[in-house]
């Protein structure tokens, strides 16, 4: 009796394995196939319609982030991805140093004339012309050389940058002193002051920081890229020049100085042009042309009423030139001195530079 009960006993727990054997495998074919869905058909992707222009193809110089987002597509009015030079420490700058876990050396200072910053336990280093990383590694450096500390982990944040200016004078409607917190080239400057006025030409003068007594000539009409746009570091001054006046004086309806564009040329022709013209009285084929050359005044003879009717060349004009037509009435009179012809041009020249 007692070995039937045995044999039941087994055969039932036999059967209990198996049922959960069973239960687990189907379970574990129902997850392996896949759902059933509806077949979705093919359908052609909506064209972008005319208010809503497609912007897959941006790229990330033409996207617009949201404001105060700093992303990789993200630019202030005054950054450039034209080069990665970096910002160095400089006189005037004011830093904080803190060490992770001892707020005990936590410093504010700013680096002194001489480039200088004095730190607790320390003392006195020189920061000028080291970027920001480079200055934690070296205080990290002189804590473990000095047994004050194992592995200090260490963070500089500028919290001013007194000396990284570039100034901007001359012919722009914004001259002042600009911040430079990031690489910077000639044109960045010249449009963050507002651009080149009506009245400035295409020569600027740098003036580098380190190197005053080399100043850098620029003529921004170069095609050459780089020889244009050359690279601004802090202390650097910018001028932008005036644009050249040439004079037309003498028998002319409208006698004074005129200004060169610094996009276009100025010809004889097109200066007597805007001195509305030679007076009836004038003796056009007496008329002299004063120009600079090599710092001496030079006098050339012209004769207008031959350029008029295209006989003679139609000469181009140059800054400072000054064209003076005679009266026939001072044939008799002698010549005009060219001392006599420049104290005429400068008082044009302050009625045609008046605002």
């Amino acid at each position: 009796m007692e070995i039937n009960n045995a044999r039941r006993g087994v055969k039932a727990i036999f059967a209990a394995i198996l049922l959960f054997w069973v239960t687990a495998r189907a379970m574990a074919q129902s997850r392996q196939e896949p759902e059933q869905t509806q077949p979705v058909p093919a359908v052609a992707p909506e064209a972008p319609s005319p208010e809503e222009p497609d912007n897959s193809s941006r790229t990330p110089s033409n996207r617009n982030p949201a404001p105060g987002v700093d992303s990789a597509y993200s630019r202030d009015a005054f950054s450039t991805t034209m080069t990665g030079a970096r910002v160095v420490l400089g006189p005037g700058d004011q830093l904080e140093i803190s060490v992770f876990d001892t707020p005990e050396l936590t410093q504010r200072v700013r680096v002194n004339s001489e480039g200088k910053i004095t730190l607790a336990l320390i003392g006195e280093i020189s920061v000028r012309g080291m970027v920001p990383d480079k200055l934690e590694q070296l205080i990290a450096r002189k804590l473990v050389d000095g047994n004050f500390m194992k592995d200090p982990q260490v963070s500089v944040f500028v919290l001013e940058y007194a000396g990284q200016m570039a100034y901007v004078t001359g012919e722009v409607p914004r001259p002042g002193a600009y911040a430079l917190l990031r690489s910077h080239r000639l044109l960045d400057l010249i449009s963050v002051a507002g651009g080149l006025s009506s009245r400035a030409s295409n020569t600027v003068t740098i003036v580098r920081g380190n190197d005053a007594a080399h100043p850098l000539q620029v003529d921004l009409s170069n095609k050459d890229a780089i020889q244009a746009n050359p690279e601004i570091s802090p202390g650097d001054s910018i001028t932008v020049s005036q644009a050249g006046i040439v004079y037309v004086l003498g028998d002319v309806n409208r006698p004074g100085g005129f200004m060169l564009d610094r996009r276009t040329t100025l010809s004889v022709v097109q200066a007597v042009a805007l001195a509305e013209g030679t007076k009836s009285s004038a003796a056009l084929s007496k008329a002299i042309l004063v120009r600079t050359v090599q710092g001496k005044r030079q006098e050339t003879p012209l004769n207008l009423k031959m350029i008029m009717r295209s006989q003679n060349p139609d000469l181009l004009l140059q800054p400072s030139d000054i064209l003076y037509v005679p009266g026939s009435l001072m044939r008799g009179m002698g010549k005009t001195s060219i001392e006599v012809l420049e104290s005429s041009a400068g008082l044009a020249a302050v009625y045609s530079t008046r605002p």
